[in-house]
């Protein structure tokens, strides 16, 4: 005989509880997924947001067309771009790594412009001063200016991880087992539509609320902004 329901407010609490732990697991995958995103992101990020800065003008403008193209279509786009054109070049990749494919390149897209605006908010004295001492551009990039400018970038890097997790919600369209696609299923098989949806929305809000709280220390506390960052004037 089937449990009977144990309803609180019109929801069945008991199928809640139930369905609990297959929630948890798929949005461990969105978090991993996401998480992976964020960190190849930041792999391709940092030097292509450097060459955006220092890099030939040529490339300078190649790479901005690249940001503007990804921030500028929509993400369910790249995605689809990704699933389906890969195979086209012979890269097969199972659902769960296209998906992290097509999160890092949308992750890229604003990732490429948070290093830029934080290695541009580094005064520019500080390039001139390395140059002068002998350093190449590429020296001078990677020991004076990315140093302080990483830790301007960490809180918004924080932020970004926020901005891959909701997009992640689109990885239901290729069939990646994260969170959105199995709250579906569920509601699919047992047309229980408030329970879940409002399941899948806490689970949500727990972990953006937690990288919120997270990226908020960050920038007040840890990598605090002010008279730490500024470059003392010169007499």
């Amino acid at each position: 005989m089937e449990d009977t329901p144990l309803l609180f407010a019109g929801l069945d609490v008991r199928f809640m509880v139930e369905i609990f732990p297959r929630m948890v697991q798929a949005l461990l995958v969105t978090v991993q997924i996401s998480a992976l995103a964020l960190l190849l992101g930041i792999v391709l990020g940092i030097p292509l947001g450097g060459l955006r800065v220092i890099g030939p003008r040529p490339l300078q403008l190649l790479i901005q067309g690249l940001v503007s193209y990804i921030r500028g279509t929509p993400q369910i786009l790249h995605f689809l771009v990704v699933y389906f054109a890969l195979p086209g070049v012979g890269i097969l990749l199972d659902e769960y790594w296209t998906g992290v494919v097509a999160l890092t390149v949308i992750a890229v897209g604003y990732e490429v412009e948070i290093v830029r605006a934080a290695i541009e908010s580094v005064h520019k004295g500080q390039r001139e001063a390395a140059l002068a001492q002998g350093m190449t551009e590429p020296m001078a990039f990677w020991l004076i200016l990315l140093p302080q400018a990483t830790r301007r970038m960490l809180p918004a890097l924080t932020n970004e991880l926020i901005n891959v997790i909701k997009a992640s919600a689109l990885l239901s369209v290729i069939a990646v087992n994260e969170l959105t696609k199995v709250g579906n299923a569920i509601i699919y098989n047992t047309f229980y539509f408030v329970e879940v949806l409002l399941e899948v929305a806490v689970l949500y809000m727990l972990v953006i609320g937690a990288l919120s709280w997270l990226s908020n220390y960050l920038e007040n506390k840890v990598f605090s902004f002010g008279t730490a960052l500024s470059t003392p004037e010169t007499r």
